[in-house]
């Protein structure tokens, strides 16, 4: 598949307003977690002869082709034998993400983030009167099993990850998924695993799913969507997948709710879970989005990039130019006109880093980062100017 690679900036504000909301014209926003890229043809035409043929009246127990294309999906990709019972979908991750912990937690129970992450995973275990300890990532940006087991304690229930990794773009090894595997069942605990980015691994990586892994089936939650590998994000749509039991509570946890995602929607995700030239070729593209970017950024003295193994963020870290993050996005923004997000809002190891979403055409990433190396390197030598004098 070729992806739109012509569409321009005026063109990309035009239909992803809330990217740039609030940029003036000549600004480029490498911020939201937003694909630029069209949705697949298939999932359109699903949806326009889903409305043509009237199926928009309640599914309550979901749309059966998504959960028998989910299931499929979920044994050929993930390795995870799921029945359909076990397979709920949601208004997308962050319902997912919310039903995940309502259902495990009550107040005072422990949660263990691995950090820096997606911030609902931090934030929402408070919404149930739950304690969170963040346990930062190692120098590589995987996961840290020492300090994670030094974090637990007897009122832990839950250790939670994102991988691939959102801001990172670290894509955890089956070796390391092993060992915290080894580590929950030795404790008794339960895993909830964000695998959004699931498709996007480069170089060659592999997805592993901690779910499939010996004695994790029940005790793991596993959460995708469709916004990031499919450009869907308006439709609010994705899936959860768990133990029989808890997908049961979790499917009367939402029903009071939102009874349940669109129908409409459902039927586009049906079609989306077999698109899988879709989600390649948008792999092998942003490899080289990546690749384009990464080289751009180590042209500029003192900063460092490490080329994310999946995801579609760049995490460069520029404490050597700044004395904050916070200070680095204001400076790019006003220099550059480039938007980019603080590291330090996705918990303890991202200060001092910057989040770029390259999931944009190579021009407007190209664009996007002269500006950032001129604005950085300018920053670099009126540093040094002053070191001197």
């Amino acid at each position: 598949m070729e992806f739109p690679v012509s569409l321009s900036l005026e063109e990309i504000r035009r239909v992803r307003p809330s990217k740039y909301s609030g940029l003036d014209n000549g600004a480029i926003s490498l911020g939201l977690a937003e694909s630029d890229f069209d949705m697949p043809r298939e999932v359109k035409e699903a949806m326009i002869n889903a409305i043509l043929e009237g199926r928009y009246h309640y599914e309550m127990s979901g749309v059966p082709e998504f959960l028998e294309a989910a299931v499929e999906k979920l044994r050929r990709f993930n390795g995870i034998d799921a029945t359909e019972e076990e397979v709920l979908p949601t208004v997308g991750a962050m319902n997912g993400i919310w039903l995940s912990y309502k259902v495990l937690l009550k107040p005072g129970d422990h949660v263990v983030v691995a950090t820096p992450t997606y911030p609902p995973l931090i934030e929402r275990p408070k919404s149930f009167q739950a304690e969170v300890t963040e346990v930062s990532a190692r120098g590589d940006w995987h996961l840290n099993i020492d300090a994670l087991e030094r974090a637990l304690t007897d009122r832990t229930k839950v250790i939670t990850i994102c991988n691939p990794n959102n801001p990172t773009g670290a894509v955890y090894t089956k070796d390391e998924l092993e060992q915290l595997a080894e580590l929950a069942v030795r404790r008794n605990l339960y895993v909830i695993s964000d695998e959004l980015y699931e498709h996007l691994t480069y170089d060659g990586r592999k997805h592993v799913s901690i779910a499939s892994l010996p004695g994790m089936r029940e005790r793991t939650i596993t959460i995708f969507g469709f916004t990031k590998t499919h450009g869907m994000s308006g439709l609010r749509i994705g899936y959860v997948v768990a133990e029989k039991e808890l997908a049961k509570r979790m499917r009367e946890e939402n029903a009071a709710v939102v009874i349940h995602p669109g129908t409409i929607e459902q039927i586009g995700a049906a079609a989306a879970l077999k698109c899988d030239y879709y989600v390649n070729s948008l792999r092998d593209y942003l490899q080289r989005v990546r690749d384009t970017l990464v080289a751009k950024l180590r042209e500029v003295p003192g900063i460092e990039v490490r080329p994310p193994e999946g995801t579609f963020f760049a995490f460069p870290n520029l404490n050597a130019l700044f004395e904050s993050d916070k200070e680095a996005v204001d400076y790019l923004l006003k220099e550059a006109r480039v938007l980019v997000y603080a590291g330090s809002g996705f918990g303890m190891g991202g200060a001092g880093h910057v989040r770029m979403n390259f999931c944009s055409p190579i021009s407007i990433i190209e664009d996007a980062a002269i500006r950032i190396v001129e604005a950085l390197s300018s920053r670099y030598t009126a540093k040094e100017r002053n070191s001197i004098q």
